[in-house]
């Protein structure tokens, strides 16, 4: 009891004695002076401050989730509480991305002042006695640097920027942003965003996945990342005709990329456009002359029957891009 004592007095004593994260300027005058969002709070149960944050979060998104349920999915009662990959499983299960978000305080800010509450990870000790607890940032208020969060059994609990600040760079500031697919993080990239969206494929909820790759394609539709996921996916589903709509938008984006042509000219063969698959494959390779794999696919696709149905806007498409030819 005594060496717990010490080491939470001496992580207040180290909390403050530490400056306020820097917020640049520009960021300060673009952030809402004061932000609070209306979070349901969930308070925790016994070594239940992971599932109680997600519930917490998972209500504010109109979704129907207690502590118990999340719990049976997360939590590792030979460790008192859920481990990080537990919790952004748990997320997905209920159908939430657990997007990652920036080592950023700034970003932090951002993501509140845009309606999204924050599951973040604290180290309420030190490096070497450890205190995890998860908590729901919520709010902000920039004039007395005084954050807001859902805190075990503590609602719209008062932290300076500076105490929360070190006890989250103690945990490695791990954080996740919790929206289902008709909301994308105000912080987010198209990559990350995608590879966070792909562990749904991963774990076989396609339909979920399907969901967010749509998300990722309208919210940066002049990337080809987002068409590529959702191509590649409609391929796996068997839906060759969407399959060869989505390779399209994106080798809009990306014309001289050969594995796009590669995986366009698939899905044209599935569908019997044997003509244009054939004229698709030979884009791919003489973009990428030296690829084994593409040399592979001509040599497979060339041998293809002859005999296909007619497909009018593919082959359009590729004589649309005959001119590329290196």
């Amino acid at each position: 009891m005594r060496r717990l004592g010490l080491a939470l007095l001496l992580s207040l004593l180290l909390a403050a004695c530490s400056s306020a994260p820097h917020i640049p300027t520009d960021t300060r005058q673009q952030l809402s002076e004061h932000r609070q969002l209306s979070v349901p709070f969930i308070a925790q149960q016994d070594y239940y401050c992971g599932p109680a944050a997600i519930a917490s979060i998972a209500r504010y998104r109109q979704l129907e989730a207690d502590q118990q349920t999340i719990a049976a999915m997360s939590f590792l009662p030979g460790r008192r509480g859920s481990l990080t990959p537990e919790m952004q499983a748990a997320s997905r299960r209920l159908g939430l991305m657990p997007y990652p978000l920036a080592r950023s305080f700034s970003d932090l800010l951002r993501e509140v002042d845009a309606g999204n509450p924050v599951l973040v990870l604290q180290n309420q000790g030190l490096s070497w006695f450890p205190q995890w607890h998860y908590a729901v940032v919520l709010g902000y208020d920039l004039a007395s640097e005084t954050l807001y969060l859902h805190s075990g059994e503590h609602p719209n609990y008062a932290l300076s920027f500076a105490t929360f600040n070190a006890t989250w760079a103690r945990a490695d500031f791990w954080a996740r942003v919790l929206v289902d697919s008709g909301n994308v993080p105000a912080s987010a990239r198209p990559l990350p965003y995608l590879r966070t969206a792909n562990a749904f494929e991963e774990t076989g909820q396609r339909a979920l996945a399907k969901a967010f790759y749509r998300q990722a394609s309208q919210q940066w539709p002049q990337q080809p990342e987002g068409w590529l996921a959702r191509a590649n996916l409609a391929y796996a589903n068997g839906d060759m005709t969407a399959a060869s709509a989505h390779y399209r938008r994106a080798l809009q984006q990306a014309p001289d990329n050969a594995s796009l042509w590669n995986n366009y000219a698939y899905s044209l063969d599935a569908r019997s456009c044997a003509d244009a698959a054939r004229a698709a494959i030979a884009k791919a390779a003489a973009l990428a002359p030296d690829d084994s794999n593409i040399v592979a696919s001509q040599q497979e696709l060339e041998g293809s029957s002859a005999n296909g149905q007619r497909c009018p806007a593919d082959t359009a498409f590729i004589e649309d891009h005959r001119a590329d030819l290196p």
